[in-house]
């Protein structure tokens, strides 16, 4: 091929780029942490909803398995469970220096962040508050 239909071809050729992409190394089963050995880095064709690095996947919990090689995406994983189904947990409502504290019952699993049904022992009062780092449920109204 001479070096003007060469130029052209690769001209024409589409442009594919290439990042890394984090994928399972094992099966991964539901409910697992992911640790370091668990995944690995890998070059591919990326797409929006894949995670690009270790540190976004190690420590997080699988919600759905995952089977090896697979790419691994920001809504297969979850931060681990702190907080289960029908435990006693604190409930704490801050306002500016008002705080108030109370004791309730959650109605579903939940892990740091994550939006959860409560149901307040005093009140029977059903409320969502969101989890926090040390297991509490803080409510915002």
């Amino acid at each position: 091929m001479g070096g003007a239909a060469l130029a052209l071809a690769l001209a024409l050729s589409p442009v594919v780029s290439h990042a890394d992409t984090v994928e399972a190394m094992r099966m991964l089963r539901t409910g697992t942490i992911i640790g370091p050995a668990d995944v690995r880095l890998s070059s591919a064709e990326p797409r929006r909803t894949e995670l690009d690095r270790l540190d976004q996947a190690v420590g997080m919990q699988v919600r759905a398995s995952i089977r090896q090689g697979r790419k691994i995406r920001e809504s297969d994983l979850r931060y681990p469970i702190l907080v289960k189904r029908n435990q006693l947990v604190d409930i704490v409502y801050r306002r500016g220096t008002l705080v108030i504290r109370g004791e309730g019952r959650a109605l579903r699993d939940g892990g740091i962040g994550e939006a959860i049904r409560v149901q307040n022992l005093d009140s029977r009062m059903i409320i969502t508050g969101r989890v926090g780092a040390s297991g509490q449920v803080e409510v915002s109204r």
